[in-house]
């Protein structure tokens, strides 16, 4: 709508300045017409009595001259002559003068009804006067009146017209198809992908929107690659943890092994020796298990998920992680499922997300609280996990932007920014919403909504 107020203001600005520049130069012609028909017409009047006045001048003088122009008016419809004698001629032709390059002028009386041509005549050698043609001017002012009427009709209509045509045209044409591209970039924004082409048109805005279409794809296509390349780096982290963790048991293996292979042990002894051994060797096999699920590329099904065993997983697979700095990962969850439609590696990598950032965020260790909820709300059944840590907080000038991609608080080389963004797109895609509270030497809370499989 701004851009087709934009288009009509200086569209309809244009066209009136045109039509009233036209309406103006054709008065002015039409003044200047009438102005020149009304000398011409003087001179006529003044030619066709001259000889009358000749003759009157040299028989008469003066007096028998103004009767001769009296009479000659009586024979001249809507005009009047008055004849101009001697130094009062004179007077008359110094007005003439100042007032036109021509030797006939305009005299127009206080109340502008009258116009006045003053035609000096000359006698034998001698100028002896002159002759005075005055015409009412109310005719001429009406059609002029009449024309500055039409002129401004004329401006009216057609700067209602401009605007009608620019207005439904602006609307229709430019406004409508603008506001449908803008929102489908918002839900692209949004993480929406991929989507369809928003206008089907053969002009710019149909291109542009089939643009706008192939770009959501290539970023649908992309994304999945991106989600996958930052939990192999998650997988880096997550490994120096775990290679703690795996210590212990591989000691607990190799001394077994020393111990049967001294052939100092009873039979007894040996079958117990490879019982443990056995045993802490399925232990690595699940921690190596649990890394490789992890690693793996999800697929794009959602399914039936319950989000407690996600997360009894996730935070099976981060406590060697948190072990090693010296924070203690405490998990919390109702008894009753917790179910939503969705892929549960995706969401077992928002969750690692959210975890490993919570134990980075506390070099010193402290508490990582784990909660996965089921709540009752107004818009529907939501399942709710909160993660919230005990560090030192987020500035609260950065709050706003913990989601934008690349963003990041940690040192070079300990994180490329992308890990809150891609989570961020993980909930949007579940249909969820995430959330974060924090601030200056303050805990910080994420949480996540997600919808329950009988809202979804």
């Amino acid at each position: 709508m701004k851009l087709a107020a934009k288009l009509i203001l200086v569209f309809v600005i244009g066209v009136l300045g045109i039509v009233a520049v036209f309406s103006w130069q054709t008065i002015r012609r039409q003044s200047d017409w009438e102005e020149s028909r009304r000398s011409d017409h003087a001179n006529d009047v003044v030619g066709a009595i001259t000889p009358a006045i000749n003759e009157a001048y040299r028989n008469g003088g003066t007096v028998t001259i103004q009767q001769v122009v009296e009479i000659s008016a009586r024979y001249v419809p809507g005009q009047s002559l008055r004849w101009v004698e001697g130094d009062q001629s004179r007077e008359e032709a110094k007005t003439v003068t100042s007032k036109s390059v021509s030797r006939l002028s305009v005299s127009v009386e206080d109340d502008g009804a009258i116009s006045r041509k003053f035609v000096p005549l000359v006698i034998d050698g001698t100028e002896v006067g002159g002759v005075e043609v005055s015409e009412s001017t109310t005719n001429r002012d009406r059609f002029i009146q009449g024309s500055v009427v039409a002129s401004l009709l004329s401006l009216l209509g057609v700067a209602a017209l401009s605007s009608a045509v620019i207005y439904f045209g602006g609307v229709f044409l430019v406004a409508k198809p603008l506001g449908i591209l803008n929102e489908q970039v918002r839900r692209i924004g949004q993480g929406e992908l991929p989507q369809p082409p928003a206008l089907e048109s053969n002009d710019e805005l149909g291109s542009l929107a089939l643009a706008i279409s192939q770009m959501s794809q290539q970023l649908h296509r992309q994304q999945d690659t991106i989600r996958h390349t930052d939990r192999l780096g998650t997988v880096g982290t997550l490994a120096a943890g775990m290679a703690h963790e795996m210590g212990t048991p591989l000691n607990v293996v190799a001394g077994r092994a020393n111990l049967i292979a001294s052939g100092q042990l009873s039979p007894e002894e040996v079958n117990q020796s490879a019982r443990t051994i056995k045993s802490e060797a399925e232990r690595m096999t699940a921690i190596i298990r649990q890394l490789l699920d992890f690693a793996r590329r999800s697929s794009a099904d959602h399914v039936a998920i319950d989000v407690r065993s996600i997360a009894k997983k996730t935070s099976d697979l981060i406590q060697p992680l948190a072990a090693k700095s010296s924070c203690h990962l405490a998990l919390e969850m109702d008894d009753e499922p917790c179910e939503i439609n969705g892929d549960a590696t995706q969401i077992q990598q928002v969750l690692t997300n959210l975890i490993t950032n919570a134990i980075q965020a506390m070099p010193r260790g402290g508490n990582v609280g784990v909660t996965v909820r089921r709540l009752g709300s107004s818009d529907g059944t939501k399942i709710c996990i909160r993660v919230t840590d005990e560090g030192d907080g987020i500035d609260s000038a950065d709050i706003d932007r913990v989601f934008e991609p690349f963003y990041t608080s940690k040192d070079i080389g300990q994180g490329t920014g992308l890990g809150l963004s891609i989570a961020y797109g993980i909930v949007k895609d579940h249909g969820g919403e995430i959330k974060v509270e924090s601030g200056n030497d303050q805990p910080t809370t994420f949480t996540i909504y997600l919808p329950a499989t009988d809202q979804s």
